[in-house]
């Protein structure tokens, strides 16, 4: 059996003064994620009532090509990057479809 879609929702505040640069860093990693193998979806969001706040939801057809993504070079240099961008550690959480859905 086929292992399920997995899905993240990845979240990310900008630091002050740092909001655009976290943007940028973000908009920067659509292109080249949406080449790794195992890519589904890969959508951006900032949020319209706090400004600087931002939503990267994702779709990967396994753990193990999201494990993969996770090891690009696209991400260790963001993740090199963000201490210096976020306010606070990023949230990342795995979700998988509800059953009957």
């Amino acid at each position: 059996m086929a292992e399920p879609v997995v899905h993240v929702v990845a979240r990310f505040k900008a630091k002050p003064g740092k909001e655009a640069a976290l943007k940028a860093g973000l908009t920067a990693l659509v292109a080249p994620t949406q080449k790794d193998p195992g890519y589904i979806a890969y959508d951006l969001f900032e949020s319209v009532e706090s400004p600087g706040s931002f939503v990267l939801v994702e779709a990967w057809e396994s753990r193990e090509l999201l494990a993969a993504h996770l090891d690009t070079p696209h991400l260790n240099g963001f993740k090199a990057a963000a201490p210096e961008l976020l306010a606070e550690p990023m949230s990342v959480k795995l979700y998988a479809e509800a059953p009957g859905l």
